[in-house]
C-alpha cells in the first residue's frame, strides 16, 4: 500500500477504496479495507519489545518471542500460512529478526526453521516458516552480519494433529519426530509461534543428537500460558517501530 507521504493521502484512500470495492482486499490484520498491513497494524506491532520465554518442559532451549501471540499478530500469522498472505512477510520477518537479535545479538549465525509437514506445503505451495526465516535473515545481514537459514531439520514419522493436545501430549506426539543434520557454530531455531514449547523442545533435541552445542530459538510470537509457566523480561523500548515494520 502506497504511504500517504509518497503519493498523497487523498490518493493512498482512493486506491485504498477501490480496492475494497472491486477486488475486496482488506488488511489481513484487521479487515481495514486497502492493499497489504494497514498503517494502524503496522503501529500497534511496534509498541512492545521482545522478550524471553520459558517453558517448564524437559529439554525446552532458551528463547526469545517477538510478541504475544494474540491481536492482529495472530490474524496476521494465520494470514500467512493459510491464506496466502505473503505481503505480511516483511512484517512478520521483521518481528522474527527482532526475536533473533534479542536471543543472539551479534555474531556469525544459522537460522533454522522449524519444518511444515510435506501435505502443508503441499497444499499452501510454500514453507511458510522458512519463507519468514529467509525474510529475517536478510534483514539481519543488513549491517554485515553473516547470517544464513538452512533447513536442517525434517520429519521422520508422521505426527498428529496437536490443536486439541495439551502440552504432556503435545511433546509425546513430537519427540523422536524430527532428525537434523550437523551444522557448525551458534545455531537459533526460528518458528511462527511457541506455544507449549514442546516444537522448539524437539527440534533442538534433534539438532544436540548430531552435535549441535551453542542452540537457542526464537519465535515471532508466543502465547501466554496459565500458572506462571513463560516469563516475560521485556528488553526496554520496542526495538522495531512503524517505519520498520
Amino acid at each position: 500500500m502506497a504511504r500517504p507521504g509518497v503519493h498523497g493521502r487523498g490518493v493512498t484512500n482512493w486506491r485504498d477504496t477501490a480496492a475494497d470495492l472491486l477486488l475486496g482486499a482488506t488488511c489481513p490484520g484487521c479487515g481495514t479495507p486497502g492493499w497489504g498491513i494497514c498503517t494502524g497494524c503496522r503501529t500497534a506491532l511496534g509498541t512492545t519489545a521482545a522478550f524471553e520465554v520459558s517453558r517448564s518442559l524437559e529439554g525446552f532451549p532458551r528463547a526469545s518471542a517477538a510478541r504475544v501471540y494474540e491481536g492482529q499478530l495472530r490474524r496476521l500469522i494465520a494470514a500467512h500460512k493459510e491464506r496466502h498472505a505473503r505481503d505480511a512477510t516483511s512484517v512478520l520477518g521483521a518481528l522474527l529478526a527482532e526475536a533473533v537479535a534479542h536471543r543472539r545479538p551479534e555474531g556469525p549465525l544459522t537460522l533454522v526453521p522449524v519444518p511444515s509437514s510435506r501435505s502443508a506445503v503441499r497444499e499452501r505451495g510454500y514453507d511458510s516458516v522458512q519463507v519468514l526465516a529467509v525474510s529475517a535473515a536478510r534483514r539481519l545481514s543488513r549491517d554485515g552480519r553473516p547470517v544464513a537459514v538452512v533447513p536442517a531439520l525434517r520429519h521422520v514419522r508422521r505426527i498428529a494433529d496437536q490443536a486439541s493436545l495439551d502440552t504432556a501430549a503435545r511433546w509425546a506426539n513430537l519427540r523422536g519426530a524430527m532428525v537434523a543434520r550437523p551444522l557448525r557454530g551458534p545455531v537459533v531455531v526460528v518458528d511462527d509461534v511457541c506455544t507449549t514449547g514442546a516444537t522448539l523442545a524437539e527440534a533442538c533435541r534433534a539438532l544436540t543428537a548430531v552435535g549441535a552445542h551453542d542452540s537457542d530459538a526464537a519465535t515471532i510470537s508466543a502465547t501466554v500460558l496459565r500458572r506462571g509457566r513463560q516469563t516475560q523480561r521485556s528488553a526496554g523500548p520496542a526495538t522495531a517501530g512503524p517505519a520498520d515494520l
